[in-house]
């Protein structure tokens, strides 16, 4: 897994972790994005896009062909985030008890 932080004059405002999918059901080239966090205070200034746009390119650098990402059904604020970077839902769910049982949908895009 990778890991990259953004950070102004030492102060850490969002982090992304990204590496090979987790999921029995896709190809070995497919990468995943596998978390993001943004700092409210720094939403709508461009960290999170340009963390999305780093780990999308050191995966195409790592050899992956796509990205996926699992988000929760119901987050529209990351889900628009997700769908303005460029993917798409592909169909997979799952509700986890970690998670409540809240369902999480997962969204792919190919990598060129």
């Amino acid at each position: 897994m990778h890991v990259l932080v953004a950070d102004d004059r030492g102060e850490a405002l969002g982090h992304i972790a990204f590496g090979t999918s987790r999921d029995d059901d896709v190809a070995p080239e497919v990468g995943e994005i596998r978390a993001l966090f943004v700092r409210p205070a720094a939403w709508r200034q461009g960290v999170g896009s340009a963390l999305m746009s780093a780990a999308l390119d050191s995966l195409r650098e790592l050899g992956y062909t796509e990205a996926t990402v699992w988000s929760f059904a119901d987050n529209s604020r990351a889900n628009a985030f997700y769908e303005h970077h460029g993917f798409r839902r592909d169909g997979a769910e799952k509700r986890e008890a970690v998670w409540a049982l809240l369902l999480e949908v997962r969204y792919r895009q190919e990598l060129s």
